[in-house]
C-alpha cells in the first residue's frame, strides 16, 4: 500500500518571514506547486501555493514586498506519514489542494503533491482501487 511517507518531499517548507520572491525560487527549485509554512519547532502554520502568490501579484504586490505569512492559507488540512495514497487523493479532490503537509508525531515531515501521488501509481503500476 502506498503511504505518504514513501512519496512525500522532505524539507519542502519555508518560514513565515520568507519573502514571496524566495518562495517562488524554492517552488521552482523543488518543482512543487506549494510549500508548508513552519515555525522553528516544525509546527505547521500554513501552506503557500502558486495560487496564493499569483493572487497577490494580481493585486499589485511586488514579490519582494510580502512574506509567506501574509498570503498563506492558515490552519491547512494535514495528513500523517501513514496516510494512504487513496486517502490523500480523496483529501486533495474534496478540498482542491495541490499539496498536503505531512506530519510525523504532530510535527512537519514533508509535503505530498498531486503529481507525487500520480507518479507513485504510474511508476508502481499499483491499482488505485486496491488501496482503499
Amino acid at each position: 500500500m502506498v503511504r505518504a511517507k514513501f512519496i512525500m518531499r522532505n524539507g519542502a517548507a519555508v518560514k513565515p518571514v520568507t519573502t514571496a520572491k524566495d518562495v517562488v525560487s524554492r517552488l521552482s527549485a523543488l518543482g512543487l506547486p506549494g510549500l508548508a509554512v513552519v515555525n522553528n519547532d516544525l509546527d505547521i502554520l500554513g501552506v503557500i501555493t502558486e495560487f496564493d502568490i499569483l493572487g497577490a501579484l494580481r493585486e499589485g504586490m511586488a514579490l519582494d514586498s510580502f512574506t509567506a505569512e501574509r498570503v498563506m492559507t492558515k490552519n491547512p488540512l494535514t495528513a500523517d506519514v501513514n496516510t494512504t495514497a487513496h486517502e490523500l487523493i480523496k483529501l486533495m479532490l474534496l478540498n482542491n489542494y495541490t499539496v498536503i503537509p505531512i506530519l510525523n508525531n504532530g510535527k512537519f515531515a514533508g509535503v505530498v503533491s498531486r503529481l507525487a501521488v500520480l507518479d507513485s501509481y504510474e511508476s508502481s503500476g499499483y491499482d488505485v482501487f486496491q488501496d482503499k
